[in-house]
């Protein structure tokens, strides 16, 4: 069930699972697994677990940035993800 899924990866974040905190950035983002849409609110996630090294949540800003057009940040989200 999707909703429990993302009750499950709540959960883990705040546990300290920086793969859980990126699929609910991802979930956000795209209003997925019994989220609400939020841009900002996914775009937050993935930049909180990037920063504690989650190369999923470095791909989501990349993609986020491209989509605004923001290529040369798309590229460098991108690069450190690799």
């Amino acid at each position: 069930e999707k909703s429990r899924a993302f009750e499950l990866w709540t959960e883990a974040a705040e546990l300290g699972s920086t793969y859980a905190l990126a699929k609910i950035g991802g979930a956000h983002y795209s209003g997925n697994w019994g989220a609400s849409q939020d841009i900002a609110k996914g775009i937050h996630c993935w930049e909180s677990a990037a920063m504690l090294g989650s190369v999923i949540s470095r791909h989501g800003l990349g993609f986020a940035e491209a989509s605004k057009g923001n290529h040369d940040r798309a590229v460098r989200h991108f690069l450190i993800a690799a």
